[in-house]
């Protein structure tokens, strides 16, 4: 895994992003999706996993990604499309985007086996994947929903993240830390990600609000 500082993604060809959301059309968000078009090395069209929120607001974030000059894209039923369509829509795919939405254990109880199989081969290929509001959580080594935490992926080794984070919810993170001490915390404020690029590259898009914890008084960043 590359390393930087507490930093430690999974190794790939593409950038990983994660963020805490926010209105399609705010201008942070719009910053930071400018930015995933820009670096993203594959020339595949964009895949977006919409299982965590509903498919109108998927066909509208698709829209939003259009008007931003995106390449061609589709939405990706995973919960019950046939695995290898599966696999070919996501493997060939140069963006696989994680939307954000209420519905987390959905999205978490479908990443796996064939799906997570070919976000794994697109993205050492060089695919960005992006992975958007409460599904950023999802990533991380461990994710918190309703105050449960809950293991992640764990691309983002050792962090545990909070998506729509406020500077009021600094106590709630750090408290949260305390469970997992072999973690850090990550709050992403809505409208700010984190990019981990394939060269090593940490970066701050958006508004730049993202806040560290160690889980120590003092600790957060």
């Amino acid at each position: 895994m590359p390393q930087v500082n507490i930093f430690r993604w999974r190794e790939g060809g593409g950038w990983l992003v994660v963020s805490g959301g926010g209105a399609v059309l705010s201008e942070d968000v719009q910053s930071i999706e400018a930015r995933v078009l820009v670096l993203t090395h594959s020339q595949g069209p964009i895949a977006y996993i919409w299982a965590a929120g509903d498919i109108d607001a998927a066909d509208a974030h698709m829209d939003s990604l259009q008007e931003l000059g995106a390449r061609t894209g589709y939405l990706v039923d995973i919960l019950t499309e046939e695995d290898d369509v599966l696999f070919r829509q996501l493997n060939e795919a140069g963006v696989i985007i994680l939307g954000g939405g209420p519905r987390v254990d959905v999205l978490a109880d479908a990443l796996s086996g064939v799906v997570l199989r070919a976000i794994e081969d697109a993205f050492a290929r060089g695919a960005t994947v992006y992975a958007v509001g409460e599904s950023a959580g999802m990533l991380a080594a461990y994710s918190v929903r309703d105050d449960t935490i809950l293991p992640g992926i764990g691309w983002l080794a050792g962090a545990l993240a909070l998506p729509g984070y406020s500077a009021d919810q600094a106590d709630r993170l750090r408290d949260l830390v305390y469970a997992h001490p072999e973690a850090y915390g990550l709050g992403l404020a809505v409208g700010a990600a984190m990019a981990f690029g394939p060269q090593g590259e940490v970066e701050v898009w958006g508004n730049r609000q993202v806040t560290v914890s160690l889980g120590t008084p003092g600790s957060s960043v």
